[in-house]
C-alpha cells in the first residue's frame, strides 16, 4: 500500500508542493453560514417561494401549457378580414403618401385644439403605416397556415409575397408598381376567401373550395412569456441548479484546485448572469400575450377542438371573472356549496333575499370551463375567490412576482445609494462627511412611510416601478451609517495605507480593497431592508397607493374587502406576507450571528468547495 505523497516527499522525488490553500474570510463566513438550520431554512423557504413566483404562468393560468387541436373561430377570424385589410392597404396607396401626410397634420392639428397631447393619439407615419397593414394580413396569414396542411400553402404564399412586393417598392418610391401590386394583394386575398373555406364537420374536402383543418401542437403559455420572464426564469434554474453543475466544473474543469475554484468565483457569478440572456434576442412573444385568452371557453363551446391539452394546476387567469361565484368561500368549505341553479346550499346566502329591497336575487350558474375541476370539487377554489369571482389562489401566486420584486429590487438601489454614500463619507472624512452625515440625519427625521405615503399621493405615481424607486430613495440611510462606521474602522488598516502608499486610485482603494471587508453588516441590512420593503408595498397597496388593479399583490388582495364574513381573503395573503417577513428577519438574524466576532464558535471543518 502506497504512502501518503506529503510535501516532504513530493520534494525529494522531485515533485513541486501544491501550494496551500488558504481560506479567506468568505470561506469562514460561508463555512460559519452553513452549520445554522434557521440560515438554511429561511434561504430554501425562500427560494421556494421566488420560484413559485417566477414560474407563476406554469402554476396558475388560463392558457393551456400544451394543446393540440385545431381552432376553427380564429381561423375564420383571419381568413375573413385578410380581403378588409388587403383594400384598406390597396386604398392608402391610391391615395399617396401627400394624401396620407395631410390627414396626419389635420388629426394632430385637431388634437392640438382639443388639448389632447396622448402620444401616438395621431395617425402614423407613411412608412410605418404601411408596415403596420402588412404585419396585420402576414399576422393572419400565419394563424391559417399554422392549421393547413403544406399543399393548401400556396394561396397564402401569393398573398405574403404581394405583401412583400408592395412594402419594397413603397420603400423604393415606385408608387406604381406598389398600386400594381396592391391590386394582385386584394385579388389573392379574395383567392383565400374563396378556396380556404372549412369543410363541414365529416365532410371531405374538395381541393379549390374548401379545406380540413390539421391539429397542430402549440405551447400558449410559452408563447405569452416577455422577454423579461425568460431570463429570470432561466436565472432562477441556473442558481437551484448550482450545487449540481457547480460540483461537475469544480472537479472536470477546475481539477478539484481550491485556490483555482476560489479565483473562478466571479466567472461563475458573470456566466450565470450572461447564459440566460444569450436566449432573449431569439426569443419571440405572441403579439396577443396581453389579452385575454379565448382557449378555455373556444374548448368549451367547440370552436377549439382538441386532441389533447394540458392546464397548469390551477387553471384560472389573474384577471378571469366569474359573476356566479363571487366572495365565494374555499371549495372545501361547507359553506362554499352551490346548486345547479346557481343557489348556495347553505349559509347566510342560501335564501338569497334582499336585505332591504325584499325580493329574490335571480342567481347565475356556475358555468365550468374546459380544465377546471367540477362546480363543487375541493380543489376548484381552494382559497376562494373575491368580489368579481377570480380565483384567490392565482391572484396570490401572481402577486407574489409584485410583492417579492419589490422588496428586493428596492433593497439594491437602497444598497448601492447607501453604500456609495456611505464609503465616500467613511473614506474620505472632512467636509464631505459632514455633507452626507447632515443629509442622513435630516432624511432620518422625518418618517419613512409617512414621507413615501405623502410622494406616493401627490405625485399619483403608481405601480410597481415607482414603487420599488421610492422605498428605495427615502431607506437608504441605514446602509449608508453602517457602510461609514465600517470605512472609519478600516481606512487605517495597514492594508489601507500600503495601498494609498502605492499610488493605488482612491475609487479602487474604496471598491475594490475596503468595500469588500465591510459588506458584512451590509448584508445584515440588507436582508432586514427587503423585509421592509414587502411591509411596506403591502401596506401601500392596502391604503390604495400601491399596485393598481387588475395587477395582484398581497396587500392589494386583503383590501377586497373588510367584511369578516370573507375571512378567507384577509387570511392567507396576510399569512404569506408574516411568512415571508419572518423568513427574511430569520435569514438577517442567522446571517448577523455568523459575522459577529463576539457570536463565533470555532470555524471547524474545512469548507466545501
Amino acid at each position: 500500500m502506497s504512502e501518503p505523497a506529503t510535501p516532504a516527499r513530493r520534494a525529494a522525488a522531485g515533485t513541486p508542493a501544491r501550494p496551500a490553500y488558504s481560506r479567506d474570510y468568505w470561506d469562514l463566513v460561508f463555512a460559519q453560514v452553513r452549520r445554522k438550520p434557521t440560515v438554511v431554512g429561511s434561504l430554501v423557504a425562500l427560494v421556494l417561494l421566488y420560484a413559485v413566483a417566477i414560474f407563476a404562468p406554469f402554476l396558475a393560468n388560463d392558457r393551456p401549457l400544451v394543446l393540440d387541436a385545431t381552432d376553427a373561430s380564429s381561423y375564420r377570424r383571419a381568413r375573413t378580414s385578410l380581403t378588409p385589410i388587403s383594400l384598406n392597404l390597396r386604398g392608402m396607396l391610391v391615395d399617396g403618401r401627400a394624401a396620407h401626410e395631410q390627414r396626419r397634420a389635420e388629426r394632430a392639428e385637431a388634437l392640438a385644439q382639443a388639448k389632447q397631447s396622448e402620444e401616438g393619439a395621431g395617425l402614423p407615419e407613411w412608412d410605418a403605416a404601411l408596415a403596420a397593414e402588412g404585419a396585420a394580413l402576414t399576422q393572419r396569414t400565419a394563424t391559417m397556415r399554422g392549421q393547413l396542411a403544406a399543399s393548401d400553402h400556396a394561396p397564402l404564399d401569393a398573398l405574403d409575397a404581394a405583401v412583400e412586393a408592395i412594402l419594397e417598392h413603397a420603400a423604393a418610391g415606385r408608387d406604381d408598381q406598389a398600386q400594381a401590386a396592391a391590386e394582385d394583394l386584394v385579388a389573392a386575398a379574395r383567392r383565400v376567401k374563396d378556396e380556404l373555406v372549412i369543410a363541414g364537420t365529416g365532410q371531405p374536402a374538395v381541393p379549390g373550395e374548401t379545406v380540413q383543418l390539421v391539429p397542430s401542437r402549440s405551447y400558449p403559455v410559452l408563447a405569452a412569456l416577455g422577454r423579461g420572464e425568460v431570463f429570470f426564469m432561466g436565472l432562477w434554474l441556473l442558481l437551484m441548479t448550482w450545487p449540481l453543475w457547480n460540483t461537475v466544473v469544480n472537479r472536470l474543469v477546475l481539477g478539484g484546485d481550491l485556490e483555482r475554484i476560489r479565483h473562478a468565483r466571479r466567472a461563475k457569478v458573470l456566466g450565470t448572469l450572461l447564459l440566460p440572456a444569450l436566449v432573449l434576442p431569439f426569443w419571440e412573444t405572441d403579439p396577443a400575450a396581453g389579452q385575454m385568452a379565448a382557449y378555455k371557453s373556444g374548448l368549451t363551446n367547440g370552436d377549439i377542438q382538441a386532441d389533447a391539452v394540458t392546464f397548469p394546476p390551477v387553471a384560472f387567469g389573474l384577471a378571469e371573472v366569474n359573476d356566479a361565484e363571487y366572495f365565494r368561500a374555499p371549495t372545501w368549505h361547507t359553506s362554499s356549496e352551490i346548486t345547479e341553479e346557481g343557489y348556495y346550499a347553505r349559509g347566510a346566502r342560501a335564501e338569497n333575499i334582499g336585505a332591504i329591497e325584499g325580493f329574490t336575487v335571480k342567481p347565475k350558474p356556475v358555468v365550468v370551463a374546459a380544465g377546471e375541476p367540477e362546480r363543487n370539487a375541493p380543489l376548484r377554489h381552494v382559497l376562494g375567490t373575491d368580489s368579481l369571482g377570480r380565483d384567490l389562489l392565482a391572484r396570490i401566486i401572481w402577486g407574489a412576482r409584485v410583492s417579492l420584486s419589490v422588496g428586493l429590487v428596492s433593497t439594491v438601489l437602497l444598497v448601492f445609494i447607501g453604500v456609495l454614500l456611505g464609503s465616500l463619507a467613511g473614506f474620505y472624512g472632512g467636509w464631505i462627511d459632514v455633507i452626507i452625515s447632515r443629509v442622513i440625519e435630516v432624511v432620518q427625521c422625518f418618517p419613512v412611510f409617512f414621507l413615501i405615503l405623502i410622494w406616493v399621493a401627490f405625485t399619483q405615481q403608481t405601480g410597481i416601478v415607482p414603487i420599488m424607486v421610492v422605498i428605495g430613495i427615502f431607506r437608504w440611510t441605514g446602509v449608508a451609517r453602517l457602510v461609514r462606521g465600517e470605512f472609519i474602522r478600516l481606512r487605517d488598516q495597514d492594508f489601507v495605507v500600503a495601498s494609498e502608499a502605492l499610488g493605488v486610485p482612491d475609487l479602487r482603494t474604496i471598491f475594490r480593497h475596503v468595500l469588500p471587508n465591510a459588506m458584512g453588516p451590509v448584508l445584515v441590512a440588507a436582508t432586514f431592508a427587503v423585509a421592509s420593503g414587502i411591509l411596506t408595498e403591502s401596506a401601500l397597496s392596502f391604503l390604495g397607493f400601491g399596485i393598481q388593479l387588475p395587477i395582484p399583490s398581497w396587500g392589494s388582495i386583503v383590501n377586497e374587502t373588510k367584511a369578516a364574513e370573507h375571512w378567507w381573503i384577509q387570511i392567507f395573503p396576510s399569512q404569506l406576507i408574516f411568512l415571508a417577513v419572518m423568513l427574511y428577519n430569520l435569514l438577517g438574524e442567522g446571517v448577523r450571528k455568523a459575522l459577529d466576532p463576539r457570536l463565533k464558535k470555532a470555524w471547524g471543518r474545512r469548507p466545501r468547495p
